[in-house]
């Protein structure tokens, strides 16, 4: 994908779903970096019928130089919980800015959390592969959930939206039914 057509998508995002999903706004520009090549920031409203909860959400969306996407949201869980876990460490060069910076994490790859099986068991049945991320760079701090992958089209952007957003309501597991009754029903709609 180039960044042209990545830009598209995410402008059409609000443009066609923006009102179902409650998407107040969206940003998405064109970078002149060797690893990041354009950006999006999707923001999504407090009445968003995504949200369990009347706090906004933000996805960061990056295309990579390689034509793949990096979208990111915070996982509103207790690192604690995941000290136990193992995973592989992974670097991503931030470009956008002079000098370049590296954002370093764990990607979680296993892990008896309940939370961490909640995001990797419904990102399966949906087809969209989801990572837990664990980071620690100022700004970044935090567990994430993340999607590493192509962008198929403009209704895998708004499934992976639909994910990423409802998955942030999941702050224990009594928030687990009520998310997942969320998830059915957005997208039977998308």
């Amino acid at each position: 994908m180039d960044s042209s057509k990545f830009i598209e998508l995410v402008l059409d995002l609000h443009n066609k779903y923006g009102n179902a999903l409650g998407i107040s706004d969206v940003y998405a520009y064109s970078a002149l970096g060797r690893v990041i090549k354009a950006v999006g920031t999707i923001i999504i409203s407090p009445n968003s019928p995504m949200l369990t909860t009347k706090t906004p959400r933000t996805i960061s969306i990056y295309l990579l130089g390689n034509g793949t996407a990096l979208a990111l949201a915070d996982l509103p869980i207790n690192t604690a919980t995941l000290s136990n876990c193992i995973g592989e460490k992974i670097e991503v060069t931030n470009d956008l800015y002079k000098p370049p910076s590296t954002l370093t994490a764990t990607n979680i790859t296993k892990c008896q959390d309940p939370v961490y099986k909640l995001v990797k068991d419904v990102g399966r049945k949906y087809g969209i592969n989801l990572e837990v991320w664990l980071t620690s760079e100022l700004g970044m701090e935090g567990v994430k959930v993340v999607y590493r992958g192509g962008i198929k089209d403009l209704k895998h952007l708004a499934r992976l939206v639909i994910l990423m957003t409802t998955l942030t309501n999941v702050k224990s597991m009594n928030d687990v039914d009520l998310v997942l009754k969320l998830i059915s029903n957005l997208m039977s709609k998308s």
